[in-house]
């Protein structure tokens, strides 16, 4: 007697981008029966003709996971057939905490609800094991939260500095870590040398893991940021994922493919690289990347200080001026100034009647933590990104509850969004994707890349990560004014063979596995 049996649907099984029609048998958390029909051999039997039953979703590019521990935690990426996610990315983790980190924890804990009790990586790990998952999880370990952690002055890191990192990255890495991630647009990672990557990057490449990089500029700098990340490639001899592939404003629009072209170069000379990408023309971050990253040296506090300087107040807007930056495609996401919330900065700073350059270090000065959603990739360069055969699609979100007691401001849309408006724009509604291809940019793709080897696919002995969908149905409802609406379509969605979505219910079970670097 099988747990479950998934009877009559359209089977994509991850590689083939041909469907077929196949009986899908479940027990003990893995696919044991692939092939003919079975009647009254199972616990449950689901027959579902004209639905599509794919693998579970990995989104290879979510946050730090701080809140995994929450109620509900996840309920946006299960709506939309997650069933793996991958977290630790651009540059900051859950950990390892250094002593140097320690205080901002405590009133992230408390702002935005954990129990935070862990120092290491390995330890965080077990807590959020031990709490519960409502899918999978993997990590890597983040570069910037090992430059917070440990070292003092983010301009002079010395050689006991990166040894400090070097170490503690070798033990996260042994406990789990699925490899490096760097931040290097973000402080304090954006002060890190090359030579200091790859110095780390050598230490992931020993516990087999990859390097995974928010490159330095995404923007006038973009060539040279893709040769930075390449070199840290080849002289630290492991695999390379680019985060979120993007050319962020009109004056570099149009060099995506010859990005790509950079990236099929260093393929043919040996390089193992590849790259993600999110289906949006918009991006979601901190408003303080935009000022110039000396602002940023020594921390939060130090910046407000500064900005609170006419030399350089007067040098951030000049620098802003210089980017040719679209303040009327800036829009705030959090509540900096009273009614800034869902305002583009050239609006407010008409209200102000100011230059939207001052406006910016004034709402800097309000809230250094504000966050805005801006409007700045060209919609043919994202196209060639998603359309490259072996581009991944990711969301570049956190899985923060709908309903969570703490929220921060409004989420970008690809929080409850991005896979459903992935397949529905580039497969179900344009066609430019065979459905089942752009299945393996979410399923066998990312697994492969990841070292998943028992994930992502439909097969015999893989965990029974899946996801039921109808193609009539699958819509993105989230949106930038109302970002907070479930996507429609996904039925079902099973977790290790637990079933965690049922007709736009989520159940309770934690049925989720960390994945450590050893269970690749």
């Amino acid at each position: 007697m099988l747990d479950t049996l998934i009877r009559q649907a359209t089977v994509f099984d991850g590689i083939d981008p041909q469907p077929q029609k196949l009986t899908v048998g479940i027990q003990d958390g893995k696919i044991v029966h692939l092939g003919g029909d079975l009647t009254n051999a199972a616990r449950q039997v689901v027959t579902a003709p004209g639905r599509f039953l794919c693998p579970g979703f990995i989104d290879t590019h979510a946050s730090t996971g701080l809140g995994y521990m929450l109620p509900r935690a996840g309920d946006n990426k299960l709506f939309q057939g997650v069933t793996t996610e991958i977290c630790g990315n651009c540059g900051t983790s859950s950990g390892p905490i250094g002593p140097l980190l320690v205080e901002t924890m405590e009133s992230l804990s408390e702002s935005i609800g954990f129990d935070f009790t862990w120092r290491s990586l390995g330890q965080w790990l077990e807590q959020v094991e031990a709490y519960g998952l409502p899918f999978n999880v993997g990590t890597f370990v983040g570069h910037s939260t090992l430059r917070a952690g440990w070292c003092e002055d983010h301009q002079q890191v010395d050689s006991r500095d990166i040894d400090a990192m070097c170490n503690r990255l070798d033990e996260a890495c042994a406990s789990g870590g699925l490899g490096l991630s760097t931040g290097l647009v973000y402080a304090p990672g954006s002060f890190a040398t090359t030579e200091e990557i790859i110095r780390l990057a050598k230490v992931a490449k020993s516990h087999q893991g990859i390097y995974v990089s928010h490159i330095r500029d995404e923007r006038q700098d973009l060539e040279a940021s893709i040769e930075e990340t390449l070199r840290i490639g080849r002289e630290a001899d492991l695999p390379i994922l680019v985060s979120h592939l993007k050319a962020a404003e009109k004056p570099n629009w149009g060099k995506i493919p010859q990005v790509i072209a950079m990236i099929e170069e260093a393929r043919r000379q040996g390089l193992t690289i590849n790259f993600e990408v999110y289906p949006y023309t918009a991006v979601s971050t901190k408003l303080r990347t935009f000022i110039p990253k000396a602002a940023l040296a020594g921390g939060i506090e130090a910046m407000v200080e500064r900005l609170q300087s006419d030399t350089w107040r007067q040098q951030s807007i000049d620098w802003l001026l210089g980017r040719g930056t679209d303040f009327a495609a800036m829009m705030m996401i959090t509540e900096s100034f009273a009614g800034s919330r869902g305002r583009d900065i050239a609006s407010l700073a008409r209200e102000r009647r100011q230059e939207p350059a001052a406006t910016v270090v004034d709402l800097l000065l309000a809230d250094p933590d504000a966050w805005i959603v801006y409007h700045c990739i060209d919609e043919d360069d994202m196209d060639a990104a998603i359309l490259w055969p072996d581009a991944i699609v990711c969301s570049d979100s956190w899985s923060h509850p709908i309903n969570a007691p703490n929220q921060f401001g409004d989420p970008h849309p690809r929080t409850f969004g991005a896979f459903t408006r992935f397949l529905e724009r580039y497969s179900l509604s344009q066609q430019r994707l065979p459905f089942g291809e752009a299945i393996r940019k979410i399923t066998a793709l990312p697994a492969q890349w990841l070292g998943l080897e028992d994930r992502g696919r439909i097969a015999l002995g893989h965990w029974a990560d899946l996801t039921l969908l109808n193609p009539e149905e699958v819509r993105e409802k989230a949106t930038f004014t109302d970002p907070r609406q479930y996507s429609e379509g996904t039925e079902k969605v099973w977790v290790n063979g637990t079933l965690m979505l049922d007709q736009g219910m989520i159940l309770q079970g934690k049925p989720g596995q960390v994945l450590r670097r050893a269970q690749r």
